[in-house]
C-alpha cells in the first residue's frame, strides 16, 4: 500500500494512505493535509492515484511544489520520493513491496556468550564408536519415526523451490511433535556467518526466544543436543534465554555436508508442550542429515547455474556484437522480468528460467544480423528457437524466446497468440521488452520515451495488447523501485 509519510512540522510521524480519494494539501481546513507553513496556499497541490501509479500534482500554488528538490508540475511518485511544500518534508513510500526474493527473518536471540553442554547429545559422524550397541525403540515409535522420515522424503523429492521445501518441512517437524516453534539456520558461504533462514513461530511471547548458546555448542561439536527441561538443567543455569524466558525443551541437530556443519534444525517445545525425549532427538538429527544431502545436491545445481549463466553471458554479448545498437536491452529486459517475476512471487526456480530467458530472446539476431537478412522482426525468432532448441538444458526457457513478440489480443508476430494461450514466462518477457524499447530507443525508431508516458500507455493497454496482471506487476515494480535494481538470485 502506497503510503505518504510527513517527515516534520505538527503532522510529524502521521500517515496517509493513498487510496481512490485524493489527497489534497494545503493551508485551507478542509485539506486532508493541513499545512501552515508560510508561503503555503489555500490549496497548494494534490497526490492522487491511477491505478498502482501515484502522482503528484501543483494546483498552480504561489510558491510551487517539489519533488527531490525539482519544481514539479505534475509528476509520477516512487519510493523514496521526498515532496516539500512551503517548510513541510512528506516522503513517500510503498508498503507493498514484494518478498524477493525473501528477506533474512528475525529471530530473537539471548545475549549470553557461555558455551555450555546439554543434557543428551548424538554425536553426528561417520565413525561409530566401538562397542556401540544399536538402540532398540518401541514398535509404535519405529512406526512414527518411518512415517515422518517418509513425509519429509516426499517433500523433499516434489518441491523445486529450496525454500519452500525447508519451510513444509519445518511445519512438518512442529506438526508431528506438537512443538511449538522451529527454525532453520545455514551458514552464509560469503561471511561465515550463522543466518536465520526458516522461521516458523505458533506461539508468540516471550517462549520464542532461541538460545544463542545451544546453537554456538552444535556448532562448535557438531553434535545434535536436547535439554530435557532447559529450565532445570544446571549446565543452561546462566542462560538468559533459559532462565528468563524459561525454554521447556529444545532439540538442536547440525545440517551436514561434506563433514562440515553448514547449519542447524532448531526446534522448541515451548511452555505450552511435552518436554522432548531421546527418541526425538534421533528422529532430528536424521532428519537434519537428510536435509544436508539436498543441500549438497543444491550446490551442485547453483554450480551448474554459474556455469550456465557464464553461456548465456557469452551468447549475449555476442548478440550485441552484431547488434550494436542494442546493447544493454538484454540485461535491463532480464532485470524488468526478474522484478516482475519476484513482485508476482514466482519461485526462486520460475524466476532464474524467466532471467535467462529474457537474457537470451533475441539471440536469433546473431544469425540474422551476419546474413543479412531483411525480414529480421520474425526472422529472428525463428532462429532464436532454432538456436535454443538444439541446446541441452535449454528447453525450458523456450517460451521466452519463442513468444517474446506476442501480444494479448493476438495483434503479436510470429504466431498471433493470444493471452490465454501464452505461456507466463513470455507474457513476463513481452512486457519487459516492450516496455524498454519504448523507454530506451521508442520502439526502435529514435530517442526513447520518459518512464512516466510510457507507463501511462502501457497502463491504458492493459487488458488488451498487454497481460493485466503484468503491467500492475511493472507499475508496482517502478513504484516501489525494485524494477531498477531486482535482487540477485544466482551469480553472474
Amino acid at each position: 500500500m502506497p503510503v505518504i509519510i510527513a517527515k516534520n512540522g505538527p503532522n510529524k510521524g502521521k500517515i496517509f494512505h493513498i487510496t481512490e480519494s485524493i489527497i489534497t494539501i494545503g493551508r485551507d481546513d478542509s485539506q486532508t493535509i493541513k499545512v501552515l507553513d508560510q508561503g503555503i496556499s489555500r490549496q497548494h497541490s494534490e497526490i492522487f492515484r491511477i491505478g498502482e501509479m501515484c502522482f503528484i500534482r501543483d494546483l498552480n500554488s504561489t510558491n510551487g511544489t517539489y519533488l527531490n528538490g525539482k519544481k514539479v508540475t505534475e509528476e509520477m511518485l516512487r519510493m523514496g520520493d521526498e515532496i516539500t511544500v512551503g517548510n513541510t518534508v512528506l516522503a513517500f513510500e510503498d508498503k507493498s513491496s514484494s518478498a524477493i526474493l525473501r528477506t533474512m527473518p528475525n529471530v530473537d536471540f539471548d545475549s549470553n556468550e557461555r558455551i555450555d553442554t546439554t543434557t543428551i547429545e548424538i554425536n553426528v559422524s561417520k565413525k561409530k564408536p566401538t562397542g556401540e550397541k544399536p538402540i532398540i525403540v518401541g514398535n509404535e515409535i519405529a512406526s512414527r519415526n518411518i512415517d515422518v522420515l517418509y513425509k519429509i522424503s516426499k517433500l523433499i523429492t516434489s518441491e523445486s523451490d529450496l525454500h519452500t521445501m525447508l519451510h513444509k518441512t519445518v511445519e512438518c517437524i512442529i506438526d508431528v511433535f506438537g512443538a511449538a516453534n522451529g527454525y532453520i539456520f545455514l551458514v552464509d558461504s560469503k561471511n561465515n556467518k550463522v543466518e536465520p533462514r526458516i522461521v516458523v513461530e505458533h506461539e508468540t511471547g516471550a517462549d520464542k526466544k532461541v538460545s544463542r548458546t545451544i546453537i554456538k555448542h552444535v556448532m562448535q561439536t557438531s553434535k545434535s543436543i536436547m535439554t530435557g527441561d532447559a529450565i532445570s538443567d544446571d549446565r543452561f543455569s546462566l542462560s538468559e534465554s533459559i532462565v528468563i524466558k524459561k525454554i521447556k525443551s529444545v532439540i538442536c541437530a547440525p545440517i551436514i555436508t561434506e563433514d562440515k556443519v553448514r547449519g542447524l534444525l532448531y526446534i522448541t517445545s515451548g511452555s505450552k508442550s511435552n518436554i522432548f525425549t531421546s527418541d526425538d532427538l534421533e528422529l532430528i538429527t536424521s532428519i537434519g542429515l537428510q536435509l544436508g544431502i539436498v543441500l549438497s545436491t543444491v550446490s551442485a545445481k547453483e554450480e551448474a547455474q554459474k556455469l550456465m549463466v557464464g553461456i548465456v553471458k557469452t551468447l549475449v554479448t555476442a548478440t550485441e556484437i552484431a547488434d550494436p545498437k542494442s546493447q544493454g536491452h538484454a540485461k535491463r529486459v532480464a532485470d524488468y522480468s526478474t522484478a516482475i517475476a519476484i513482485e508476482m512471487e514466482l519461485s526462486r526456480y520460475d524466476i532464474h528460467n524467466i532471467r535467462l530467458s529474457a537474457l537470451l530472446h533475441d539471440i536469433g539476431k546473431i544469425a540474422v544480423h551476419n546474413t543479412g537478412s531483411g525480414n529480421t522482426d520474425s526472422e529472428h525468432i525463428y532462429v532464436g528457437e532454432k538456436l535454443i532448441s538444439s541446446m541441452d538444458g535449454f528447453e525450458k526457457i523456450l517460451p521466452g524466446i519463442k513468444y517474446h513478440h506476442e501480444r494479448a489480443d493476438g495483434s503479436g508476430y510470429p504466431y498471433k497468440l493470444k493471452n490465454a494461450d501464452t505461456p507466463l514466462m513470455a507474457k513476463i518477457i513481452i512486457v519487459a521488452n516492450a516496455f524498454d524499447n519504448m523507454c530506451a530507443l521508442s520502439g526502435m525508431k529514435g530517442e526513447g520515451l520518459p518512464v512516466k508516458d510510457v507507463l501511462l500507455d502501457m497502463g491504458k493497454r492493459g487488458g488488451s495488447e498487454f497481460d493485466d496482471d503484468i503491467i500492475k506487476a511493472l507499475l508496482i515494480t517502478h513504484r516501489n523501485g525494485t524494477l531498477y535494481n531486482p535482487p540477485e538470485i544466482f551469480g553472474e
